[in-house]
């Protein structure tokens, strides 16, 4: 329906003689096509990169910031009420997350550019998930166990942990997504905003409260969502 939906907006657009469209979409689409949600992703960029109109598709990698930082404070969360943390295998996968200012940035300049792009949206700084978890750990002055735990196992226990506060903790495609790199960039980082020094000024204020994502979006077809491995964003 969505990718229904932006088809005919691209159309409308079109007929209603609209310069440039400045499109988001989420890194490394073409690394998971036959994940739901990344193949409407695709099919979105093709049918803009295939109109008449100017564009700047933008493919952010994980936000941060923002009084919605539902990934972040989650983890939070788990961090505060547990003495230990499990990332999935090692950890070594890389973490590259993008202030939404810097988004918000990026966008309103390619606005007013004309050269069709397509652009990775990343921070400065690049982590290792076991890097990225211990930074959120620290920035709140708590020290927990990062243990490695094999994908299923961490999937298992957040169907648990999803069952006591009625959410969708983690998905498989949300893990696969992660340990396959997709949350971060080859290409030259545009962000400016680091998140090791948002984290240290924020992450007191960070997982004092669950934020039910699905509760306080009311989706509709939770299952498209959640076929997505960046429905954190």
């Amino acid at each position: 329906l969505a990718v229904s939906n932006t088809g005919k907006l691209i159309s409308a657009a079109e007929d209603a003689g609209i310069r440039r469209i400045v499109h988001f979409s989420v890194a490394h689409p073409d690394k998971a096509p036959d994940w739901t949600y990344f193949a409407g992703k695709m099919e979105v960029e093709r049918m803009i990169t295939e109109s008449k109109l100017s564009h700047a598709i933008l493919r952010p990698t994980v936000f941060f910031g923002g009084k919605r930082d539902v990934l972040i404070n989650n983890m939070a969360w788990l961090i505060r009420r547990f003495p230990i943390f499990g990332v999935f295998g090692l950890g070594s996968y890389p973490i590259q997350p993008v202030h939404i200012s810097d988004v918000a940035r990026i966008a309103v300049e390619q606005g007013a550019l004309n050269e069709n792009v397509v652009l990775d949206v990343a921070g400065p700084e690049k982590f290792s998930y076991y890097e990225y978890v211990n930074l959120i750990s620290r920035s709140m002055g708590l020290r927990r166990a990062i243990i490695p735990v094999p994908p299923i196992v961490a999937w298992v226990v957040g169907k648990v942990v999803g069952i006591i506060v009625s959410d969708r903790v983690i998905t498989r495609a949300e893990i696969r997504g992660l340990m396959n790199g997709l949350m971060a960039s080859d290409d030259k980082p545009l962000g400016v905003v680091r998140f090791s020094e948002w984290i240290q000024e924020n992450g007191t204020k960070l997982g004092l409260k669950y934020q039910n994502d699905m509760k306080e979006r009311k989706y509709k077809n939770a299952s498209l969502f959640y076929n997505s491995p960046n429905s954190t964003k």
